[in-house]
């Protein structure tokens, strides 16, 4: 029987993780596309945070989460710094009652799954874990000493170790030019390298999607935003505590060395503000800088309201990263009008955390067309009355 093959745009974390699943079923043969560096672009901007119970992703998907985090401390029980986990703990700060609730369900998840989870209410408890932390105003702290933050540059590069070990094919600084097309269906594509044959694309491109899905005639509702990161050089150069992954409403932050890695958080970001959120090239981004002073000012406010004495750190350095955000902040996964073409997009701020469950469930459905939970309540489709998704070149803003 004649393989399926199937090629991958996009060696990012999701990516990655699509193309090493696919090389799992023997009768798929994979090629992963990317046009730089693997684990480069957005990936390499990651914080990599993966907290068992933080409020970035809903909890009827709390087993996508887990299966996440699983997969990473599996790669490191295999293989020490395959996924570069630095397991810090967390401490999701708890500022309103809604955000309390959801932070106490997380840990009842967690530990009935067998890992650690705690509510702290104890001022000097919450102090152990973070002895800078302004207590004003905040109801209670969910601690976990059981995660902390990857590297999704590295677990990236262990995916497509791992592919190539089972027969895989990646073509490295490879750019896709054009999705070849007959009657609506993808036949391959044409790149800087030559072109191929393929009875699938998968679309793993991250902020560069919304450029690649015009080459099939698609328009998707995706927007960037910006991953606006500040690295804080501490007091005296060095904090005299352990700093754990630290997670507030508004922003989280982590270590970085001797540094502090700050970034303001995903779910904050409004689509219908410019300064926020637009439709913007990902190819212009610098390696550092290129920030915006509104957000250095939004972080400092924040840290004035919880953690003063941080407000005494230097700025080492800055870098800016775009997210890919559709309208609701969910992914949008599996198949699209054109047939073959198929979407692993739209993570944002969750590629890391998402990108093991997405690979896996992509898989599947090309594999033997099965559709999992995740494919099932996060297709394009569920944008089909909001929007034209047809309307190549034709950039709506998002309602």
């Amino acid at each position: 029987m004649a393989k399926l093959k199937v090629g991958v745009i996009g060696g990012g974390i999701v990516g990655s993780s699509v193309a090493y699943n696919l090389s799992l079923y023997d009768f798929v043969d994979v090629t992963l596309f990317e046009k730089d560096q693997i684990g480069s672009g957005t990936t390499a901007k990651s914080a990599g945070t993966v907290c068992l119970f933080d409020d970035s992703i809903p909890h009827e998907f709390w087993s996508e989460r887990l299966y996440g985090f699983q997969t990473y401390t599996n790669l490191e029980k295999e293989e020490r710094c395959s996924a570069g986990f630095d397991n810090t703990g967390t401490l999701v700060v708890c500022t309103d009652e809604k955000v309390e609730k959801y932070t106490k369900t997380g840990i009842a998840l967690a530990k009935a799954a067998g890992y650690q989870g705690e509510y702290l209410t104890d001022p000097e408890e919450i102090r152990k874990h973070f002895p800078d932390i302004n207590l004003d105003g905040v109801l209670g702290a969910g601690w976990t000493a059981d995660d902390g933050y990857f590297d999704p540059t590295m677990a990236a590069n262990t995916f497509v170790k791992k592919m190539r070990a089972n027969g895989g094919r990646l073509c490295q600084y490879t750019e896709v030019k054009k999705i070849n097309l007959q009657s609506n269906r993808v036949t391959g594509v044409e790149t800087n390298n030559g072109e191929f044959e393929f009875d699938f694309i998968v679309d793993a491109s991250g902020p560069w999607t919304r450029y690649t899905s015009r080459m099939v005639g698609i328009e998707l509702p995706i927007w960037h935003t910006k991953a606006e990161v500040f690295f804080l050089v501490p007091p005296n150069k060095k904090l005299d505590y352990h700093f754990p992954t630290l997670k507030y409403p508004r922003f989280y932050a982590r270590p970085e060395g001797d540094n502090i890695f700050i970034c303001k958080a995903h779910l904050t970001m409004d689509l219908n503000d410019p300064m926020h959120a637009g439709v913007w090239d990902p190819d212009s981004l610098l390696p550092t800088g290129g920030t915006d002073e509104y957000f250095l000012d939004f972080l400092m406010g924040e840290l004035e309201q919880h953690a003063p004495r941080l407000l005494n750190c230097g700025l080492a350095f800055s870098w800016l990263g775009y997210r890919a955000e559709p309208p609701d902040f969910m992914p949008i996964l599996g198949d699209t009008p054109v047939d073959g073409y198929v979407l692993a997009i739209g993570c944002g701020g969750n590629g890391v955390i998402e990108a093991p469950a997405v690979g896996r469930d992509i898989a599947q459905f090309i594999a033997y067309g099965e559709k999992s939970i995740l494919l099932k309540r996060l297709p394009l489709s569920r944008f089909e009355n909001q929007f034209d998704l047809s309307a190549v070149g034709v950039i709506q803003p998002p309602k």
